[in-house]
């Protein structure tokens, strides 16, 4: 599109930055995750494995939100604002699959929200520390650790 086009659809760069997180980064994150909670039964397994997979994910670039997040959220405050929405959408969206993981018996935790907030922010570190030495190998590592910790809470 060219820049008068652009300016048609948009007000600004903000704008068409700010639609963009709105609807496309949510968007993605709805249909990465939230498939999880499509599963009846072990559904903790299902999110270890989704996490393992480094094909799911191009680790040398991070994640879309937390670059977003880092990039954004302290410059201006309706960026902060839109990706607050986003991060905290994320969050929920962990939170129901531990939830349903929960209600199964897969697992013992006496505060499931603090334990997705955890467990997202382990995820985003691990994205970043495999962006940092642009290795999936050291993502791989990092995320076996989350597993085992998992693990840990299991009955």
């Amino acid at each position: 599109m060219n820049k008068g086009s652009m300016y048609y659809y948009f007000k600004s760069k903000k704008d068409l930055t700010l639609t963009m997180i709105e609807q496309n980064l949510s968007s993605y994150i709805q249909d990465k995750y939230s498939k999880l909670l499509d599963y009846e039964t072990n559904i903790l397994d299902e999110l270890i494995k989704l996490l393992k997979d480094k094909n799911n994910f191009e680790v040398s670039h991070g994640c879309k939100v937390n670059n977003l997040v880092q990039e954004l959220s302290h410059t201006d405050n309706d960026f902060k604002i839109a990706l607050e929405k986003v991060y905290l959408n994320f969050e929920f969206i962990f939170e129901k699959i531990l939830n349903k993981a929960y209600s199964n018996g897969e697992f013992e935790h006496n505060d499931i929200k603090s334990l997705a907030i955890f467990i997202l922010a382990s995820f985003e570190g691990c994205l970043a520390t495999g962006k940092k030495s642009q290795n999936k190998d050291v993502y791989c590592t990092c995320i076996k650790q989350l597993e085992e910790y998992l693990n840990l809470l299991r009955k």
